[in-house]
């Protein structure tokens, strides 16, 4: 970050996801952001109910958003949320998302808008979950835990770290190899996939994605090294998490993972 401010000493916004729901640096990346006078944005969107020394992800920021996407600790099946103490900022959100219509009799239309409104039925799923967020984030953590014990004495294999002054929702449960051991994550994958079993691999980096291709890329390191997040996603997978899962279901899971790891 101090490397990408000192080519770009004009950035104004840096974004800090939360992958996983677990937490980031929030204090030592907010230091950088705020002596080059820049504001925060928080992706919270994998972190509802995961805090970082005590204070919920997602008002750190300015602005900041969750995700109430399918796949999420809680969902109201698509679509997120906006979060910000800006009063003014968050009625120019509510503009921007009703099309951008003007306090006019007719439709008045001054700037660009979106049609990002939340249906009443998308709301009523979302806050009927709501209530059940504590209970989720216990499960998804039994869950976590269940893995790490049931892996602790493969030394060569670890569960995603947090900062231990902060506390996940555990929204996925990941694991790394290390290279020294032979076995690839796709050799789990497709243990697990001929099981009928979902895994998948650790996210794709953003400046390794089509996409993105040309843009501008700190790595931690001066040289050629891979970078960390390139590192992850080569020896990193994500394991099923599902908050349904019971006790049987992680049995089995488990055994599937081990008889890879044993060969």
């Amino acid at each position: 970050l101090e490397k990408a401010f000192e080519i770009y000493p004009d950035t104004k916004v840096v974004v800090i996801a939360h992958l996983y729901g677990t937490p980031g640096k929030i204090e030592e990346l907010n230091a950088v952001i705020r002596k080059h006078e820049a504001i925060l944005i928080e992706d919270a969107a994998e972190s509802m109910g995961a805090t970082y020394k005590g204070v919920q992800t997602g008002t750190f920021g300015k602005y900041n958003t969750i995700s109430f996407n399918g796949n999420k600790i809680i969902t109201g099946s698509a679509g997120g949320c906006f979060l910000t103490d800006d009063k003014e900022a968050a009625n120019k959100v509510r503009k921007w998302s009703t099309q951008a219509r003007e306090n006019a009799p007719w439709y008045q239309h001054e700037e660009l808008g979106y049609n990002y409104r939340m249906s009443n039925i998308t709301a009523g799923v979302g806050r009927g979950q709501l209530i059940h967020l504590d209970e989720h984030i216990a499960k998804k953590k039994a869950i976590y835990e269940t893995y790490k014990e049931a892996l602790k004495d493969y030394k060569h294999v670890h569960m995603n770290p947090y900062e231990t002054c902060s506390e996940p929702n555990f929204w996925l449960s990941c694991m790394t190899l290390d290279e020294s051991c032979g076995v690839k994550p796709l050799d789990i994958i497709e243990a697990l996939e001929a099981e009928n079993i979902e895994s998948r691999p650790i996210w794709k980096p953003l400046h390794k994605q089509p996409v993105f291709e040309g843009c501008e890329f700190y790595s931690h390191y001066e040289n050629d090294e891979k970078s960390v997040s390139e590192d992850i996603f080569d020896r990193g997978l994500c394991l099923p998490s599902d908050i349904k899962n019971t006790k049987e279901d992680m049995e089995r899971i488990i055994k599937i993972i081990k008889s890879v790891l044993d060969r």
